[in-house]
């Protein structure tokens, strides 16, 4: 800062601080009211959907989550049932836990399954495969 010599000067150097301060006033209330939309329950969960959309390591492992968790659920229903007893309630939450685990520690193999699943069910299969006795 230079040195103030005159009551101009003062007055000048005085004008150009007040014009900083609301500057710095400005850019502090807009950041405030940006943080204060980023951190609104909505907006949270739009941009973690978004991330969800645009990640696809953190897709796969979402979707593996959630065939875990449901392979793991109809197990243990057709295990226990509608009502089971104590032996058959404790083995289905055995299994629940065990088949979640397992799936869902493992997506990429999950996907590959799901894969040939898909390919084995909606391929043509050739009208005419020679048999055994037809090849020689």
């Amino acid at each position: 800062m230079n040195t103030i010599n005159s009551a101009v000067m003062l007055k000048e150097a005085i004008f150009e601080l007040e014009m900083r301060k609301n500057k710095q006033g400005r850019t502090i209330k807009e950041q405030f009211y940006e943080i204060k939309e980023k951190l609104k329950p909505a907006n949270i969960i739009r941009n973690t959907i978004d991330e969800v959309a645009t990640s696809p390591r953190l897709r796969l492992n979402l979707l593996g989550a959630m065939v875990g968790l449901g392979a793991a659920y109809f197990s243990r229903k057709l295990v226990v049932g509608k009502s089971g007893g104590i032996l058959r309630n404790i083995v289905g939450s055995a299994l629940q836990l065990g088949i979640s685990a397992a799936v869902a520690g493992k997506p990429g193999m999950l996907q590959a399954l799901g894969q040939t699943i898909v390919k084995r069910v909606f391929t043509k299969k050739n009208s005419y495969e020679p048999t055994i006795h037809q090849r020689n």
